[in-house]
């Protein structure tokens, strides 16, 4: 076969739009082509973990999708899983993708060939094809000689069809009137090309105005109407037999016309990750370092440590070279049983000293003694079942991200230009400082700063300079971007959407199916809430976070309730979320609240960053850190940064009011909803107010809602159905009040 063409355009574009199997025109809406994978794509320079990583990330998108798309809700037979998911990434009806399969690509290039290759004439509207490319040129000189007034009448005028058939298997073809049956006498698939009255094969397409339905064939010699109508080859091979048995029905089968400027045409499926440096923490979430995840996360959190004598205790303090801390903790134990044992100390000294003793005793768990704690039976099961956990939704991933994203931005030095990776907005540096403000003005922006991040009840928020991102895209699918569609015809059926791969390109000696990755450095926001306010909104909302000993931070008793959510069908993160798409369905949990919380507040902060900023909300991505209470929104795109969110601050900065984003967020107008009453029925998200472009929201805009922050409402989920008092509130009480 001749190499087709190839073309350039933005990486982004080459990633999504224009990625294999699309189908585009080129500008001026004339010439429809499909894209092609393309050999010669430069090799993305990803270190293996982040390899590894994306093949699993892929792996589990297809096992996700195969285990929604084959549920066969509603369905006469069982869903074969070739219907749900590409036939290559299945062995023995089990999903496998193999890293060593995938080959990941800078998109630099792609090919494309004409597509449909279908054509109608301008003057009468006869209908030709052609079937094979090679041939293009040698049907096309044959067209005239079909034309009913003669081939020297012809007017020799062919217009590409702008309509394809498509069909949820991911199949696309011409339109043509020619259709596919099932032969039950032959128990195969027979095509029907000549009208059915006058065995003649030349039709006209008639396209009256209006929607696609009124299309039709229309026979040339005997004017008998053939309706566009066209079965799926390879869902007829597999349903085909069960026709004959009605257990399967005809609009399972049947293909649907669709514009090829249509989204349905094509969904291109992808994911992203963020990108570190290191794999120091990463590395704990292998299968074979359960145990010492067990113990990262116990330290982490806050769990006491494992019974220790004080003989073990003395040990290792004085391997540390704090020896004299513990003779210090010693003598102050020994004098407060003491002055308990005399029973005239008033209480208020008391506990003093047991404040004393509580903070050395911290102190040590998190540093001396980490590593010796032994995982409560919540941890230990979150770790030892995360396999199981959808990776976007798992907390112990979030939590080792976080540690390596603190390690690496949040303390990570200067980059090559002297800048520093990451600066505290109520400090600043030189970069981010409006200009021409005095020492004493100075100040004041950055008191003013920190209330409104108090009235938010945010305990930290940076601007890093270096967000590293991963996006990548492998495969697509047609007629819909979910797992499953249901048809008028199909009754309320959910039919099987196939999740298929990008074809295979050479690579070296081999074929390998590419993985086309996009690589970002960009500018972001990380807020981390405050614990004590969060746990406040909790109890003020009558949600109880799981038990847990004294001293537990909060990130620990949200995973160890996530583990038993997991095992809960009704309240489970699947990859979906089709148990939080349910009305009044899921009762009031600590991790669905606070997920749903931090999720609300980087909608919020990206709605506020996109009206300042002159980017647009596509143009931003996001990450939720649960456990830690944290959230990373960042700037996304192939484009230059040229500072976008760094002089957004610069720019918004004033000593009156701290900065305009901050000043904007607290105010109560910024999460009105021009749907008011239609948004908070709905649960209160809608594109009016929080919700922002599926394809920039790492959930597709599920568990989100103005509720969580304001109040007016609760989520739709919530089977509570009672108003919320909003974290804003909460956070607003806490400073009148003088909490910190």
């Amino acid at each position: 076969m001749t190499k087709p063409p190839s073309m350039h355009r933005s990486r982004s574009q080459l990633a999504t739009a224009y990625a294999p199997h699309s189908l585009f025109t080129f500008e001026g809406g004339s010439g429809a082509c499909m894209a092609l994978p393309m050999n010669g794509n430069p090799t993305a320079e990803l270190r293996p973990i982040t390899q590894r990583l994306i093949g699993e990330q892929i792996q589990e998108y297809f096992e996700a999708w195969a285990t929604r798309a084959m549920r066969g809700q509603n369905l006469r037979h069982p869903t074969p899983a070739a219907l749900a998911v590409d036939g290559r990434v299945l062995s023995e009806d089990a999903v496998r993708v193999r890293i060593g399969e995938l080959a990941f690509q800078i998109p630099d290039r792609v090919g494309y060939v004409p597509f449909p290759l279908a054509f109608v004439c301008t003057r009468c509207d006869l209908h030709r094809e052609c079937r094979r490319l090679s041939r293009l040129a040698e049907d096309a000189e044959r067209f005239p000689q079909a034309c009913p007034t003669g081939q020297a009448g012809c007017a020799n005028d062919w217009e590409q069809i702008d309509v394809v058939l498509a069909h949820w298997s991911g199949e696309v073809e011409a339109l043509t009137p020619n259709y596919r049956h099932w032969a039950s006498n032959r128990g195969e698939v027979q095509e029907i090309s000549r009208c059915s009255s006058c065995d003649q094969e030349r039709f006209f397409l008639r396209r009256p105005p209006g929607p696609l339905a009124g299309w039709h064939f229309e026979c040339a010699n005997c004017r008998t109407v053939r309706p566009i109508l066209q079965r799926d080859r390879r869902t007829l091979e597999l349903l085909g037999p069960l026709l004959d048995q009605n257990l399967a029905i005809v609009a399972e089968m049947n293909m649907e016309p669709v514009s090829y400027r249509a989204s349905a045409a094509y969904y291109p499926h992808g994911d992203r990750l963020l990108v570190f440096d290191q794999d120091q923490y990463v590395s704990l979430l292998a299968s074979s370092q359960i145990n010492q995840l067990e113990g990262f996360i116990s330290t982490k959190y806050g769990y006491p440590p494992t019974q220790l004598s004080d003989a073990e205790k003395a040990r290792l303090l004085e391997a540390a070279g704090r020896r004299a801390d513990w003779q210090n903790y010693t003598a102050m134990r020994d004098l407060l049983q003491n002055l308990i044992d005399g029973g005239v100390t008033p209480a208020a000294h008391l506990d003093a000293s047991r404040a004393v003793l509580t903070r050395w005793e911290e102190d040590w768990n998190s540093t001396v003694f980490a590593g010796h704690q032994s995982a409560t039976q919540g941890i230990a099961t979150a770790c030892r079942e995360r396999q199981t956990y959808v990776r976007r939704f798992d907390p112990l991933r979030m939590s080792v991200d976080h540690e390596t994203l603190v390690q690496e931005k949040l303390h990570g030095g200067q980059m090559h230009d002297g800048k520093d990776v990451s600066v505290d907005v109520t400090i600043l540096d030189s970069f981010l400082e409006p200009d021409g403000l005095s020492e004493s003005q100075l100040v004041q922006l950055r008191r003013e700063s920190r209330r409104r991040l108090d009235l938010l009840g945010v305990a930290e928020m940076r601007l890093i300079r270096d967000v590293k991102v991963c996006e990548y895209s492998f495969g697509y699918t047609r007629t819909s971007s979910s797992p499953t569609v249901t048809r008028e015809k199909a009754g309320d059926a959910d039919l099987p959407v196939r999740l298929r791969l990008f074809d295979r390109v050479q690579v070296g000696d081999d074929a390998r199916h590419p993985v086309l990755c996009l690589l970002q450095s960009n500018e972001g926001f990380y807020l981390r809430l405050n614990e004590d306010t969060v746990l406040e909104w909790l109890t003020a909302n009558g949600v109880q976070p799981a038990p847990a000993p004294a001293g537990v931070r909060l990130g620990g008793r949200l995973i160890e309730e996530f583990a038993a959510l997991e095992h809960d069908p009704a309240s489970r993160f699947s990859r979906f979320l089709d148990e939080y798409r349910r009305e009044r369905a899921v009762p009031r949990q600590a991790y669905p609240f606070v997920y749903t919380l931090l999720h609300s507040i980087a909608h919020h902060l990206i709605g506020v960053s996109a009206s300042m900023s002159g980017l647009d909300l596509g143009s931003f991505g996001e990450h939720i850190f649960a456990p830690d209470l944290a959230l990373l929104v960042y700037r996304r795109g192939m484009t230059m940064d040229l500072g976008n969110l760094s002089s957004m601050w610069r720019d918004r900065g004033d000593p009156q009011f701290g900065n305009e984003v901050l000043d904007q967020m607290v105010n109560p107008v910024s999460l009105r909803c021009g749907s008011e009453s239609v948004c908070s029925h709905r649960g209160g998200a809608c594109p009016d107010c929080v919700l922002i472009p599926e394809n920039a929201c790492i959930t597709r805009n599920e568990l989100l809602s103005r509720s969580v922050l304001v109040g007016r409402g609760s989520p739709r989920w919530d089977d509570q159905g009672v108003p919320l008092t909003g974290y804003y509130e909460i956070a607003a009480r806490r400073l009148a009040g003088g909490a910190t």
